[in-house]
């Protein structure tokens, strides 16, 4: 298995057991697109590849109508990310993201 994953009541979190890029772009297909995601890429380079792949599984959450928030290490990184998915710089902001967004579809 590529990720080891937590789950909680409004989300699950995804972070990588080994930092390989290719590992990382195919075990981002094995996501359940059925829950809000968390995908903790803060050791991961963001190459154009794997840019690619983040924006398509953001895509993918988009069409059901689920949150998908990617926590980068490089906070330099944010301001071009962040027009392809939600970035943000840590696992707590990640969380608080999601339960945000959880409220505002609850109103």
């Amino acid at each position: 298995m590529y990720w080891d994953i937590k789950k909680a009541d409004s989300y699950t979190l995804y972070s990588p057991i080994k930092w390989d890029e290719n590992d990382f772009i195919s075990a981002l297909n094995s996501i359940d697109l059925s829950e809000n995601n968390i995908i903790d890429a803060s050791k991961i380079a963001f190459t154009e590849s794997v840019k690619l792949a983040l924006s398509n599984c953001n895509e993918a959450h988009l069409d059901v109508h689920k949150s998908f928030v990617v926590v980068i290490g490089n906070m330099l990184s944010m301001s071009d990310l962040e027009e392809l998915f939600v970035v943000v710089p840590s696992i707590s902001e990640a969380i608080d993201y999601i339960y945000m967004e959880e409220l505002e579809k609850n109103l």
